[in-house]
């Protein structure tokens, strides 16, 4: 847990800054003022808890001090990622506000919009995403089922994904449109903050 957290300050402590490498103050301030850092790091608390305490004497007081920051998270900021998801270091959640992320194996570096929902298709089959590193994915979107989102997507705003998308592959819309087949979506995940080293923690 403490690498892939240790990403996933350093990715907002880049991203909100002024110029991308923070002092004290500022770190605090970043910390304070990011909704989606604190979802993230209730996240992994709990999937922490979730892997490491088998029995109920640790487990259950744990377990409450998460269920209870989570449900706040939900309150005041609409974030829900599933501590059963296992997501790599480096996620940054943009905008707060209807996010709602299930038990996923999502990759690296990857940016959530505001809206956005990743989960199982509806009915009985329990399948989620498996999403690649550095995958963008923009506000109201909806990523479904037990597709393969390839390294590098870029998903517009307002995109349903119920499908397989290759690497680097650009889309948009509902029905969804493939864009471009080989788009650099490094502006996107880092903006001008390139000298971040993409070396996340799976």
């Amino acid at each position: 847990m403490s690498g892939r957290l240790r990403r996933d300050l350093k990715r907002y402590f880049e991203l909100n800054s002024k110029n991308g490498n923070p002092g004290l103050f500022e770190k605090l301030g970043v910390i304070l003022e990011a909704p989606g850092l604190h979802a993230t790091i209730v996240f992994r608390f709990g999937s922490w808890v979730n892997r490491t305490f088998k029995f109920k004497l640790f487990r259950y007081p744990l377990m409450i001090i998460y269920q209870v920051l989570n449900k706040l998270c939900i309150i005041l900021w609409g974030i829900h990622i599933d501590k059963r998801a296992d997501i790599g270091g480096g996620l940054y959640i943009g905008h707060f506000g209807g996010v709602l992320i299930g038990p996923v194996k999502m990759g690296g570096d990857c940016n959530i919009s505001h809206g956005v929902t990743i989960g199982r298709r509806a009915g009985r089959n329990p399948a989620v995403p498996t999403i690649g590193d550095r995958v963008w994915v923009g506000p109201g979107s909806v990523i479904f089922g037990g597709i393969h989102i390839g390294d590098g997507v870029t998903i517009g705003p307002l995109t349903v994904v119920g499908r397989n998308l290759p690497p680097q592959a650009l889309v948009v819309g509902n029905p969804m449109k493939l864009l471009r087949r080989s788009y650099n979506n490094e502006d996107e995940i880092y903006g001008d903050r390139q000298s971040c080293d993409s070396g996340a923690s799976r």
